[in-house]
């Protein structure tokens, strides 16, 4: 786990995946919150004292630090979603920012996507950790490793060849980048984009080696950069080779 923190530090420099989740809710300052993967609260305890906070996880561990007013469900996502409707929960506003932070296999990310679209406020931001895989071994879908990002990472390609619509970036942050979708769509029929998703299951991680610099679009971790892109503000952006792509 050490080797892992350290090679994600090196590979990542500057402020770390919290750091980067305090300046979105501080830029955002959601009325609705809602995180997937909860575990033991530490990113949850960086909602702001108006919001209020839904936390989704089979398996939460308090310590203290979740938010008086926030709402812990103990269940996965897909249960959650197949026995409520969030609406009966936070009214009709919707939510305004979203992080999924789950079970990090590419389908689970998808489905909890296609979920969380379903209720977003305009121009609500859903926030997915772990995009940039640090190597082979802590990628894989059959976890090995404490340190562990899982092939979250396929959401990227599949986003930029099914949803072209939708602003997509990814903050360099350790311990693996951090995605930030906007212009999200309610509205949006998922379903037939359901029977899209097992060529996607099947790629290798030398796939995200040769082809990275087509789907992956960072920004620095910086707050003037994590900020422009909430408030819907222009932002330089960089493939992985560091090169600058227009603003949307």
């Amino acid at each position: 786990m050490a080797a892992h923190d350290q090679a994600a530090s090196r590979a990542f420099p500057g402020p770390d995946f919290h750091a980067v989740l305090r300046w979105i809710h501080e830029a955002l300052n959601p009325a609705v919150y809602v995180e997937i993967g909860v575990l033991s609260g530490c990113s949850l305890a960086l909602v702001q004292p108006l919001t209020l906070a839904i936390g989704i996880d089979p398996c939460p561990h308090e310590d203290g630090r979740w938010p008086a007013a926030s709402r812990i469900f103990a269940l996965t996502s897909n249960e959650f979603f197949s026995r409520h409707d969030l609406h009966h929960i936070v009214g009709d506003r919707g939510v305004d920012l979203a992080l999924i932070d789950g079970l990090h296999l590419f389908e689970q990310v998808f489905e909890d996507l296609c979920h969380l679209e379903r209720y977003m406020a305009p121009g609500g931001l859903i926030a997915v950790h772990d995009t940039i895989p640090l190597n082979r071994e802590t990628s894989s879908r059959l976890r090995t490793t404490e340190f562990y990002t899982g092939d979250v990472w396929k959401i990227l390609p599949w986003l930029r060849q099914y949803r072209p619509e939708l602003d997509v970036v990814t903050v360099t942050t350790a311990p693996g980048g951090l995605t930030l979708i906007r212009g999200l769509n309610p509205q949006f029929e998922h379903p037939r984009l359901r029977d899209r998703t097992a060529g996607f299951v099947a790629l290798g991680f030398e796939y995200f080696e040769q082809h990275r610099e087509e789907f992956l679009r960072t920004i620095s971790n910086q707050r003037a950069s994590v900020e422009a892109f909430c408030q819907n503000t222009p932002v330089q952006s960089m493939d992985s080779n560091g090169a600058v792509i227009p603003s949307r």
